[in-house]
Parts: C-alpha cells; sequence; structure tokens
C-alpha cells in the first residue's frame, strides 16, 4: 500500500500543523462545512433567478398562476425552466462557487490552523502542473467521446453555427473556478483533514464516496452516475498523492467538466442547456454506454476511461520531491525543501 499510495509532504504537515479527529467526527464538521458553503455560494444564482422572474411579466404571471393552482407545476416549469437553467444562469453558477473556495480556505486556515500548502498549493513547478492536468482532463473525456462514437452509441453532428463565443470564454473561465472549488472542498480540505488521525486508505475512500454523493440531487441520476463520480473522487485523489500538490487535479477537473459540456455539446452531470462548440447526439437505445439523460458520465464508456486512467495513475512513480521520508530528514527541513 505504501508503493502505491506514499504519503507525501502536504499529508505530513497537515498533520504536523494540527491534530486530527477521529473519521467519523471528521466527517460531521465536514458535513456542516459542506451545507453552510453550499447555501452561501448559491445566494448567486437566487439572486439572478428573482431577478429574471421580476423582470418578466409572463414569468411574474406564471408564478401568480402557479401559486393560485391555475396551472400544473409541469406547465409552470415548461415557462421557467428555460431562463433559470439557461447558458447565462449556469454562468452564475459556476462563478459562484468561488465562494465555497474562500469559505474553505479560511476555514482550513483559521480554523484548523494550518496551510494552504497542506492542501495541496504547493508553489514548485504550479503552473506545469495546472496545465498537464487540463491536458490530461481533455484527453480522458475525449477518450470517453471516442468509445462512445466508435461504439454507435454517440453521433458527432460537428460544428454549432451561430456559438456564442464569448459566452462559451466565460463558461470556460467559470468551469475553472468550479472545478478547482470542488477539488478544495473535498480533497484539499475533507481528503487530508481526514488522513492526520486515520489511515490514508480511509480519507480517500471517503472523500470519493462523499463526491459520489454529493450528485445525488442532480438531474436523472441513478446508480451507474454515482458510481463513475466516486471513481473520477477515486482517480483525482491518487492522483493528487502522486504528484504531491492539487494544482494537476483542478486541471483535470475543469477540462473534464468544461470539453463535455461547451466542446462536445453533452449533459454535465445531468445539467443541460450549456452553450457548445460542437454537436453531438445520443443514441436513446444504448444509453448503458453513454449514459443517456445524465451525459457521458452516466455510461459504460467514462467507467472503462476512469478505472484506465485510475489503474495508470497507481503504477505511475510518485513525484520524489514531494516524498515523505520520516527516517531521513525533519518535517520541518521538508516544508522548506517543498515551498
Amino acid at each position: 500500500m505504501k508503493k502505491l499510495l506514499p504519503k507525501t509532504k502536504m499529508f505530513a504537515e497537515a498533520a504536523a500543523q494540527s491534530k486530527g479527529k477521529n473519521f467519523i467526527i471528521e466527517t460531521l464538521i465536514f458535513i456542516a462545512v459542506f451545507l453552510v458553503t453550499s447555501i452561501v455560494s448559491s445566494l448567486g444564482s437566487l439572486v439572478y433567478g428573482i431577478a429574471q422572474i421580476m423582470s418578466n411579466e409572463k414569468m411574474i404571471d406564471a408564478v401568480m398562476q402557479f401559486n393560485k393552482g391555475e396551472i400544473s407545476q409541469e406547465e409552470y416549469q415548461q415557462i421557467i425552466a428555460p431562463v433559470l437553467s439557461g447558458s447565462e444562469a449556469i454562468l452564475i453558477q459556476l462563478f459562484s462557487t468561488g465562494i465555497t473556495t474562500l469559505l474553505v480556505f479560511l476555514f482550513v486556515t483559521k480554523i484548523e490552523k494550518r496551510k494552504l500548502s497542506t492542501m495541496g498549493f504547493r508553489k514548485s513547478n504550479w503552473g506545469i502542473e495546472y496545465l498537464c492536468g487540463m491536458g490530461i482532463g481533455t484527453l480522458m473525456f475525449s477518450l470517453g467521446i471516442l468509445i462512445c462514437v466508435v461504439t454507435g452509441s454517440l453521433r458527432f453532428e460537428g460544428l454549432v453555427k451561430g456559438a456564442n463565443y464569448a459566452l462559451i470564454f466565460g463558461i470556460f473561465i467559470g468551469f475553472l473556478i468550479q472545478g478547482m472549488s470542488e477539488e478544495v472542498i473535498l480533497r484539499g480540505y475533507y481528503m487530508v483533514s481526514v488522513s492526520r488521525k486515520n489511515h490514508i486508505a480511509v480519507a480517500v475512500g471517503l472523500s470519493s464516496v462523499a463526491f459520489g454523493l454529493a450528485h445525488l440531487a442532480n438531474p436523472n441520476v441513478n446508480v451507474l452516475p454515482i458510481v463513475n463520480i466516486t471513481l473520477f473522487g477515486l482517480f483525482e485523489a491518487i492522483y493528487i498523492m502522486k504528484r504531491g500538490n492539487i494544482w494537476g487535479a483542478c486541471g483535470i477537473h475543469s477540462l473534464w467538466n468544461f470539453v463535455q459540456g461547451s466542446v462536445f455539446g453533452v449533459h454535465v452531470s445531468g445539467l443541460d442547456n450549456m452553450e457548445t462548440i460542437f454537436s453531438t447526439q445520443s443514441v436513446a437505445s444504448r444509453a448503458l454506454i453513454n449514459g443517456g439523460d445524465f451525459g457521458l458520465e452516466g455510461g459504460l464508456a467514462v467507467t472503462i476511461v476512469l478505472i484506465l486512467a485510475t489503474v495508470i495513475t497507481l503504477m505511475t512513480k510518485t513525484k520524489e520531491s514531494e516524498i515523505y521520508v520520516e527516517e531521513s530528514e525533519s518535517l520541518a527541513e521538508q516544508a522548506v525543501t517543498a515551498e
């Protein structure tokens, strides 16, 4: 286990800087932090939604009619949903996740009393690590697309005419923010916090399962999407351990989401209505492979990609400069070297 998942300096420093707790206590604290950050970060979307409704007479009438029981919930959703779930609304949601990152930073540094470097924000070659991660995320999801095309479960329809590239660029920046926020709270905070007092395998497993369960409320979700998202969390956790930093995982996560939604035009974890460069069409009869209405993350094509990526990452040599060797050097000396 130590050869496959060796302790890197970020985990050793976290344990040295603040005392860890039993994994049950750590999980309860995490749930509280997750709920608070989710509520606060959703305020931007709430304000946007209220503003859209108040500025549209048709939507105001729909709200009043629904409250009086004059229209059904289905009719109400048909009027409201296109505005509240369009690309502009998604853009607001993506940028709002930056609040989650800031709040978790504050919690880790002020409450847990540990440095951001223990979350994986190492200074050494951070730009290269991030760019490599972006490339890996793009390659991984493109491989999933290729599997679907080859198996006839997805039809590639070419460029979208009249695509709003300014909005697509905004979504790209938004996904950079969103991908980092999820890595920060699930891996940089929760996984590392659990590892302070518990075995590293427990920390990896719990953070991966928590990542999967966090998507239970997504549209069109079922068992396979949760399994795949959990596998993605497992891959990201192992990648962070192998590289000794969180930068690459942030890049992978962000581009994985951006490529599927705004490059290939498939659903992102069940979410639709995103501005896209290319158009693809899922074959309904092969939903087991392409994921159906949930998107590729709900199909076996992505399962294959994630298992392959996880195995390759496990077999990859750990970044030597970040391996914690307790016998040969003091923790203080390692921290200086890492910075």
